[in-house]
């Protein structure tokens, strides 16, 4: 083990040292038990976050050939879509002559 030396506020100190009368810790134990609670914590957020991340985008996609049959039906389905509009807009401007002429 290492010696370490930190400077606490007043105020944090003050809820320390109550909180430790009533469980009977020492301060140093506190202090090794909050700063492993704290990386352990973070280490968790880290690999719920990569799970997440791993679990969810692009969930049931594995390899490449995979993903990019994927990208290309989201490719498809924008191109589809923006010939829905173009048609739409086309029936519209013809409308709009057929009533001017």
């Amino acid at each position: 083990m290492q010696r370490t030396q930190i400077y606490l506020p007043d105020d944090l100190r003050k809820k320390i040292d109550n909180y430790l009368a009533l469980s009977g810790d020492s301060l140093a134990g506190f202090l090794r038990k909050a700063a492993t609670e704290r990386l352990k914590g973070e280490r968790n957020r880290k690999e719920d976050l990569k799970n997440l991340a791993d679990n969810f985008v692009g969930s049931s996609m594995k390899t490449d050939k995979e993903i990019q049959k994927w990208l290309d039906s989201v490719r498809e389905e924008r191109r589809l879509a923006d010939e829905v509009r173009e048609e739409r807009l086309q029936k519209i401007l013809k409308k709009a002559l057929k009533k001017k002429g």
